[in-house]
């Protein structure tokens, strides 16, 4: 009986939770779409991507998000009260690859299933790297994603390895695919802000649990360790700075009390206003999460990356940007500390290159979106 009950509270507060969506969704005198993305997984950078595309598309398309864990979550009103979308978007993160009968492809389809008409949209995803996920044991299903991507009207991703992988004969793509680079580029500062150089870096590792190049975390955490000591002892103020509560908790284990309390944690990492603002008070980052990398970018911090699969030369190399990462396999910590210091002594230079770079991806990102909405 107590199982019920807590079932129907369940189904209850998720309905309730998405009403409101839901009403802005049937009273929208725009365009309708549905999103499928990584999203309520309490993941900033996730969360960034959804708000990017859409504001990216706000003058022609209202978008309804639905939420990863629980997409289902709205769907006695969509049942009674919805109206058929004109487009589902898959959103941005790196979704393409996974297995026919999990994650997001899975949801697209189903979506696809219970509104046939609606035009399928590839909005600014990434395309997981097969060969490291085949190191890994990822499962992947080329024919089923071909399958579906070759029934969108429009695919756009997040770089030009993401668009190799999929012109490649293994997907045998007949479409034309579009780089829109990462979408949360969006939130690119209009203005150049020169950093005070008061020597403070702000640090991001986090656990991937092994699904890495080299397959070796222990070698990361060591590295990182090494990093925040060295760094202490030439008076660096560290900021830890995590896009998921996950983060925090691996930074702390991997460092140890005793030197955490000689660092700063930032915790406001669900507000993506007040990170951008963070960042913008640091004077480097040395990151591994990808979109920690974007949100350097965005506010034209130097940065270094540290690469654990290919989504980092995705982003990277589409835009210009060389010489900015590491892979975790090739790990060394007097290369990345020598790097801090050429980014730290050249700062205001690196920031510039950065406004001409980042400025040039953002106008190709509009010119894309504008194709899509203008066809």
């Amino acid at each position: 009986m107590f199982k019920k009950i807590k079932y129907y509270f369940l189904e209850f507060k998720s309905e309730f939770k998405m009403l409101n969506s839901g009403i802005k969704y049937v009273f929208s005198q725009k365009e309708r779409a549905i999103y499928v993305g990584c999203i309520g997984v309490g993941n900033l950078g996730d969360e960034a991507v959804f708000e990017a595309i859409k504001n990216l598309l706000k003058t022609k398309i209202h978008i309804y998000k639905t939420t990863y864990y629980k997409p289902s979550s709205g769907r006695r009103f969509r049942k009674y009260f919805f109206k058929q979308p004109n487009y589902i978007i898959l959103g941005g993160g790196t979704l393409i690859m996974k297995k026919a009968n999990e994650s997001f492809l899975r949801i697209f389809k189903n979506f696809h299933k219970q509104y046939p008409s609606a035009k399928l949209i590839v909005m600014g995803t990434g395309v997981a790297d097969t060969v490291l996920a085949q190191q890994n044991g990822f499962p992947t299903d080329i024919a089923s994603w071909s399958m579906i991507l070759n029934e969108c009207e429009f695919i756009s991703v997040r770089g030009k390895l993401s668009r190799d992988t999929l012109g490649s004969s293994k997907f045998n793509i007949h479409k034309e695919i579009k780089i829109l680079h990462d979408p949360a580029l969006y939130f690119l500062r209009d203005n150049l802000k020169l950093k005070k150089k008061q020597k403070k870096i702000g640090l991001n590792f986090c656990d991937i649990l092994g699904r890495i190049y080299g397959q070796n975390p222990y070698l990361v955490e060591k590295i990182f360790k090494e990093l925040v000591e060295l760094l202490l002892k030439e008076n660096w103020t560290i900021y830890l700075y995590p896009t998921a509560a996950t983060d925090i908790v691996y930074m702390k284990k991997i460092l140890g009390k005793e030197i955490i309390t000689r660092l700063n944690i930032y915790k406001n990492y669900r507000n993506l206003k007040e990170s951008l603002l963070f960042f913008d008070n640091v004077d480097i980052f040395v990151e591994q999460r990808l979109h920690s990398i974007i949100f350097s970018a965005n506010t034209y911090t130097p940065f270094y990356a540290i690469e654990y699969e290919s989504k980092m030369s995705d982003f990277l190399s589409s835009i210009g940007i060389k010489n900015a990462s590491t892979r975790t396999d090739m790990l060394n910590l007097n290369n990345i500390k020598r790097t801090i210091d050429d980014l730290y002594l050249n700062v205001h230079q690196e920031q510039k290159k950065l406004y001409s770079i980042c400025n040039k991806a953002r106008f190709e990102q509009l010119e894309c979106v504008n194709e899509f909405l203008n066809k």
